[in-house]
């Protein structure tokens, strides 16, 4: 009988409280991993596309107008002197991109259409440059002086129409 109680001792079982926390530890670090690799793919690299809701017609013109206005902030738009247009968009012209955005109406389940035409219209040095001449070919620093023209028209339901135009300098 002695040996038998040799074997067991207290020691042994504060091995188990040990391994449940790793375990517990090890899992909220996988949550937070999976957590961030969603938000880099869902924000950074626009995998995941929502379609926004707005209360009317005119509404989601603005909204069209906005993103585009977004999207040159961000720069993704620069390929358009060399005409070229960003991917999701069409050539119009020379200078010109033409995208879709899809939107609809708060408690209705049907998508609407919004069509969006940005155009480089030209170049104006801002208050407080240098004039460049003729022969100085660099462009400015981040597309500043720039113009582009923006329209957006936004098709809703029973045949309604909105069209938005707007001229946006960088």
């Amino acid at each position: 009988m002695e040996t038998r109680r040799r074997r067991h001792t207290a020691q042994q079982h504060k091995v188990k409280g040990v391994a449940l926390i790793s375990v517990l530890v090890t899992g909220i670090l996988v949550a937070l991993a999976i957590a961030g690799l969603y938000y880099i793919l869902m924000r950074t690299m626009g995998t995941t596309e929502r379609v926004k809701t707005y209360t009317s017609v005119r509404d989601a013109a603005v909204g069209g107008v906005n993103h585009a206005v977004s999207q040159i902030r961000s720069g993704i738009f620069d390929t358009l002197l060399s005409g070229e247009c960003p991917a999701g968009a069409q050539l119009q012209g020379n200078n010109c991109c033409e995208f879709s955005l899809s939107y609809r109406f708060q408690g209705i389940t049907e998508t609407f259409g919004n069509e969006v035409t940005l155009c480089f219209v030209g170049y104006v040095p801002p208050s407080g440059e240098q004039m460049t001449g003729v022969a100085y070919t660099r462009l400015p620093p981040a597309g500043r002086g720039f113009i582009y023209s923006i329209v957006s028209v936004a098709n809703g339901p029973q045949g309604s129409t909105a069209r938005i135009e707007a001229v946006y300098m960088r």
